[in-house]
C-alpha cells in the first residue's frame, strides 16, 4: 500500500460495518459521531448497544443483504473474526474503500490510533508494525499537551476571523498572528486560563495597529 493520511468529510457518506466484535463497535460509534449513514450486519450484539445505535441513526441487516449493502457503500469496514469470511468480503468490495483490522494486506483505509483534546485531534500510525507503540506514542503526545496549548489555539482561531475582516494580506495576517502570539501580556493572560480577556486584549491590538 501507498499510503497517506488525510481527513474525510464523512457527512451523508455510506459506511458499512460487518460484525460487531469491540473493533466493529468503535468503529461504528466512530462514523456514527461523523454523521455518517451507517449500515450495520451482525448475527450478534448487545441490546443496549443496539439501542444506542439505532438512537443514533444506524441500521441492521441480516448477511443475505450484504451483497447490495456493499454495493451502495462508500466504505466497509471488515470486522468479523472469521478470516476467510473477511477476505471473500474484501473480494466482493474490490474497488470500495475497504478497512479490516484484522488483515491489514486487504485494506486500503487505515484507522490510525487517535484522541481529540480540546478541539485537537491527533493521530498515530506506526505502519501496522506496532498498534501497540501506537497508543503509546498517542498517550505520549497527550500527556504533554496542555491547557496553555488549547487556549493558544482558541485564541488563534479568533484572531483568523478577526484579521480576515480587516486585512488584506494573508502575509500581514500572519505578522500579526505572529506578533500577538508573542506578546508578553498575551502570554500572561493565556497562563492564568483568561481566554476571553486575551481575546479582547488581541482585538485591541490589532485595531490600534490599524488605526
Amino acid at each position: 500500500m501507498a499510503l497517506t493520511s488525510l481527513y474525510l468529510d464523512m457527512k451523508d457518506k455510506n459506511v458499512l460495518i460487518i460484525g460487531t466484535g469491540s473493533v466493529g463497535i468503535r468503529r461504528a460509534r466512530r462514523f456514527l459521531d461523523a454523521q455518517a449513514n451507517v449500515n450495520i450486519v451482525t448475527k450478534d450484539i448487545d441490546e443496549d448497544i443496539k439501542v444506542e445505535f439505532l438512537e443514533k441513526g444506524a441500521h441492521f441487516f441480516d448477511n443475505d443483504k450484504l451483497d447490495n449493502l456493499i454495493e451502495a457503500s462508500d466504505l466497509i469496514v471488515i470486522a468479523t473474526d472469521d478470516l476467510k469470511l473477511n477476505e471473500t468480503i474484501s473480494k466482493k468490495a474490490q474497488g470500495k474503500l475497504i478497512n479490516c483490522s484484522s488483515n491489514p494486506s486487504i485494506s486500503n483505509v487505515i484507522f490510525p490510533s487517535t484522541f481529540d483534546i480540546g478541539g485537537v485531534t491527533i493521530s498515530v500510525y506506526t505502519g501496522s508494525k506496532s498498534p501497540l507503540m501506537a497508543k503509546t506514542l498517542r498517550k505520549k503526545i497527550q500527556s504533554i499537551i496542555t491547557d496553555e496549548d488549547i487556549y493558544y489555539i482558541q485564541l488563534q482561531e479568533y484572531l483568523r476571523e478577526l484579521l480576515k475582516t480587516k486585512v488584506d494580506s494573508q502575509i500581514e495576517r500572519k505578522e500579526f498572528m505572529i506578533q500577538i502570539n508573542e506578546d508578553e501580556n498575551v502570554k500572561n493572560l493565556i497562563h492564568d486560563g483568561n481566554i476571553e480577556e486575551a481575546k479582547e486584549y488581541a482585538y485591541k491590538m490589532v485595531e490600534k495597529s490599524l488605526s
